[in-house]
């Protein structure tokens, strides 16, 4: 006795899977991979660079390094900003813009808001200085 049910054939099956196979890839060339974010990541290299370069450098007074020097006190800040400026005008390409920041005051452009940046933090005996890049 029949039961009244059919039975789907195997190769009409694998036709169907087939065709959402085929579904499937051509939709991911068609719509495309969304893009990894490298530009964050950039900027963190070019601020991390940044803070091992004048980490390492000395002042043009006292301290041991020039982000030393920038956060001992307000006075040394103002003395060595200037020349800290010029460091990271020659370091960063001209498109990367920057801000040095301590205890004792704010150094370069001004950051706007809602735009990505990179950071880097470096821990002096007078306090944090942290340098953040963006591009112009």
């Amino acid at each position: 006795m029949r039961d009244g049910r059919g039975q789907l054939s195997t190769p009409v099956a694998e036709a169907g899977l087939g065709v959402i196979l085929i579904f499937a890839v051509v939709s991911t060339f068609a719509l495309g991979v969304p893009a990894p974010d490298t530009q964050q990541a950039q900027l963190d290299l070019y601020a991390e660079d940044t803070a091992t370069v004048l980490s390492g450098e000395a002042p043009r007074h006292q301290d041991a390094t020039r982000l030393t020097e920038l956060a001992r006190s307000e006075d040394a800040f103002e003395r060595e900003h200037e020349h800290a400026d010029r460091r990271l005008d020659e370091l960063l390409p001209d498109n990367v813009l920057y801000q040095i920041e301590t205890d004792h005051g704010i150094a370069g452009m001004e950051r706007p808001g809602g735009v990505p940046y990179g950071s880097a933090t470096v821990p002096t005996e007078h306090g944090d200085v942290t340098i953040r890049v963006w591009y112009a």
